[in-house]
């Protein structure tokens, strides 16, 4: 039996359906984080909804509704405009089945005029309860997918809390330094999974928050990646790993973090993670012929790339989270007339930018 107060069930749910003010969202927040049983509420919750994943529902057009009249009204006159030649295909196929015989006395036998009526009336029947299918589908799916979007996004941003929390925990035990993972300017950013001595990627540092048991791996993988995929190894395993194993391991882009950038400069408050960057999201590694290394597939801008939006959330937006702590949905990839995708200038990408100074957020990869 659930110990939880009623109020506290409200405050589950509020959080869970984005539905209260932004007071009531944050303890709502807080109880889910604190409470065992509001978190396994919440879990059942958002479970609950992911079974809907194998839905994949339509827009319904508004006149949906009259549409499926009108075209049970024209099969109803086409029905009575040539009765006879209707019942006899129906006649027809029905007499290839295989057919029944009743030896009971009181048996007789049924005659075609009147069985017409009877497999007429049948027919109407099915056109009508699948019009009512396709209706009822057209008109809820839709609810529901924004319900499942709305889930995963909410989840989506307690990952980031939980992140920004780690890297608060970590930060004062190692005076705010992460200079092990740091990138130098012209090193690669985009090799995930790089177990080398030198950094090559921009996730190292994020990674010894899993390494170091600050954060679960789970939180690094956004419940809208469909190809994410929490780590797997165990404490010892990971703990000879310098990177995330995997690409798939990771949901997020992280602020580069080099010579030429800080995280927070003169108070002000600054993105250092977000849904994964749509820009680098198709590229490919290659193997150079001449020296057999792996290369960055270059990506090239274009109108079509300046304007996506992260892929964890249908192009809806991306979350974020500030160096403050604090996580907010963006509806656009601008932050403070800054492109928090790209690098300020730069059109033609090779996987080694550095942003062009310190107020240029640069989140990859």
């Amino acid at each position: 039996m659930s110990h939880l107060t009623p109020e506290q069930l409200q405050l589950v749910m509020d959080f869970f359906f984005q539905c209260g003010d932004g007071d009531e969202l944050e303890r709502g927040r807080i109880l889910i984080e604190t409470d065992p049983e509001a978190a396994r509420l919440y879990a059942f919750l958002d479970e609950s909804l992911s079974g809907l994943d194998t839905l994949d529902g339509e827009e319904c057009p508004d006149d949906l509704a009259a549409l499926t009249i009108a075209r049970l009204k024209l099969a109803a006159r086409v029905q009575q405009s040539s009765p006879a030649e209707r019942l006899d295909e129906l006649l027809e196929h029905e007499s290839r089945k295989t057919p029944t015989f009743d030896f009971s006395p009181s048996s007789q036998p049924q005659t075609a005029s009147e069985s017409k009526p009877h497999i007429l009336k049948l027919a109407f029947e099915i056109a009508a309860m699948a019009a009512a299918v396709v209706l009822i589908s057209g008109l809820l799916l839709p609810a529901l997918s924004a319900v499942r979007n709305h889930s995963r996004q909410v989840a989506c941003s307690v990952n980031l809390g939980r992140i920004g929390r780690a890297l608060s925990a970590y930060a004062d035990d190692n005076d705010g330094r992460f200079a092990s993972a740091q990138l130098q300017p012209g090193q690669p950013w985009w090799m995930v999974g790089d177990q080398s001595e030198q950094p090559r990627s921009s996730t190292r540092y994020v990674w010894q928050l899993v390494r170091l048991g600050y954060v679960s791996g789970e939180n690094f993988v956004c419940p809208g990646h469909r190809e994410g995929c929490p780590v797997q190894y165990n404490a010892s395993s990971m703990a000879n790993l310098r990177d995330f194993p995997s690409p798939q391991n990771i949901s997020y882009s992280v602020m580069l973090r080099c010579g030429q950038n800080k995280t927070a400069q003169n108070g002000q408050r600054r993105i250092i993670l977000s849904d994964m960057n749509p820009v680098f999201v198709s590229f490919r590694k290659r193997t150079n012929c001449t020296t057999q290394r792996e290369e960055y597939e270059k990506v090239l801008l274009n109108e079509d790339l300046k304007k996506l939006l992260s892929p964890n959330h249908s192009q809806r937006g991306q979350n974020v989270l500030f160096c403050d702590g604090s996580v907010e949905f963006l509806a656009s990839r601008f932050y403070q007339e800054d492109d928090i995708f790209t690098v300020r200038g730069v059109e033609a990408y090779t996987g080694r930018e550095v942003p062009a100074d310190e107020k240029d957020i640069f989140l990859v990869p």
